[in-house]
């Protein structure tokens, strides 16, 4: 079994779009405000609009996106409109991490893998 995608249920589609395309995110599909997919490598990322999506938003799931550059990529966030909930969270020999809420209020996380 292999996971083939994770999307966000957003009111305003278009908008959190905005925000991913601005962390470095480009868009590969787009149907106007039902379903929104990124080019990311490995599983797709998409938000849906609410009469595409099986639930309604919700607080409950969060989102890992593995980057190069934690700061560089948390800076872009806060700049897009996210919030830094948590700061950067150094996990040892396994990498780094930082929550986010996303203007949705939806909580991600990036992660940085250790160099070591």
């Amino acid at each position: 079994m292999k996971i083939k995608h994770a999307y966000l249920t957003a009111s305003n589609p278009e908008a959190l779009a905005q925000f991913y395309r601005e962390i470095g995110m480009p868009v590969r599909f787009a149907d106007g405000e039902r379903w929104i997919q990124f080019a990311t490598d490995g599983a797709a990322f998409c938000i849906a609009g609410l009469d595409e999506s099986a639930v309604e938003p919700s607080s409950n799931a969060v989102v890992v996106f593995e980057v190069e550059k934690l700061e560089g990529t948390l800076a872009k966030a806060v700049d897009a409109g996210g919030t830094n909930i948590s700061g950067i969270r150094d996990m040892g020999s396994h990498g780094r991490a930082a929550q986010i809420r996303d203007p949705q209020n939806n909580l991600i996380q990036f992660f940085e893998r250790s160099k070591a």
